[in-house]
């Protein structure tokens, strides 16, 4: 009787662990440059979080002005 109900219980907890795997929703991320004209933190942050409430970030190379990359959860917008 006890094997018989520690493999009942086994398979339940199997079970429950699969069904909480399945529904786990992985968030894909998805960027946008809002600005390729230069870039201040400030105003690339700000909107950012208005249009795709992301994180903006200034990016660039060794010459030419910074960019204004916009990070976001592609799910949300």
């Amino acid at each position: 009787m006890a094997k018989f109900l520690n493999s009942v219980l086994c398979f339940f907890l199997i079970l429950s662990v699969a069904m909480v795997i399945t529904q786990v929703n992985a968030q894909k991320r998805c960027s946008a440059t809002l600005d390729t004209h230069g870039c201040l933190l400030a105003d690339c942050q700000k909107e950012c979080v208005q249009k795709y409430n992301g994180n903006g970030l200034c990016t660039g190379g060794v010459s030419g002005p910074f960019n204004c990359v916009c990070v976001y959860n592609c799910n949300s917008n």
